[in-house]
């Protein structure tokens, strides 16, 4: 489009020093007086053009320019923080994440009940408390007769029969006062 310019026959070669433009100004009545006492004819007198008054803006305008100021300033500091991405984690398939974290197991729910022995079996807990004692552990009545069960389910059929043969019986109940 500037080749047009400079190629149209209308296009006139720039001054080397261009003046400012004049700035223009209405004409008052005073000056076309003055011109008429210089014997130029009379113009007509036109009133400059008003601006239409501003109006003021209502209160939701106000309010609304308001929010909206707060809400881009709001955004600029929003994208000015700078958050670090989250560090990478590899994927683990799902076979593996259950073999990696143990579940938990379900609460086992307790059941208290009273049983009957003789005294040199009972005895027996005590000494047996002793010895786990001298290892550096501790135990429990409770945790001794849990652990007497865990051996006995672990035998075989034969040998758990030989084991309950060497316990003798006892009878059912109470013992009488």
């Amino acid at each position: 489009m500037s080749e047009e310019k400079s190629n149209s026959p209308a296009a006139k070669p720039a001054p080397a020093a261009a003046k400012p433009p004049k700035k223009l100004q209405p004409r008052t009545a005073a000056n076309s007086v003055a011109k008429a006492d210089s014997g130029e004819p009379p113009v007509a007198v036109t009133p400059p053009l008003k601006k239409p008054a501003a109006k003021k803006p209502s209160r939701l305008e106000e309010t609304k320019a308001r929010n909206k100021k707060a809400l881009s300033e709001a955004l600029v500091k929003a994208q000015a923080v700078k958050i670090p991405p989250p560090p990478m984690v590899p994927q683990v398939p799902v076979e593996f994440a259950k073999a990696a974290k143990p579940a938990k197991p379900k609460k086992i729910k307790l059941v208290r009940h009273s049983f009957s022995m003789p005294e040199t079996e009972y005895a027996q807990i005590a000494v047996l408390k002793k010895r786990i004692a001298d290892f550096g552990g501790k135990a429990k009545r409770s945790e001794l007769v849990r652990a007497g069960i865990a051996v006995l389910s672990a035998l075989d059929n034969v040998q758990l029969t030989a084991a309950m043969a060497r316990v003798e019986s006892i009878k059912i109940g109470r013992p009488k006062k």
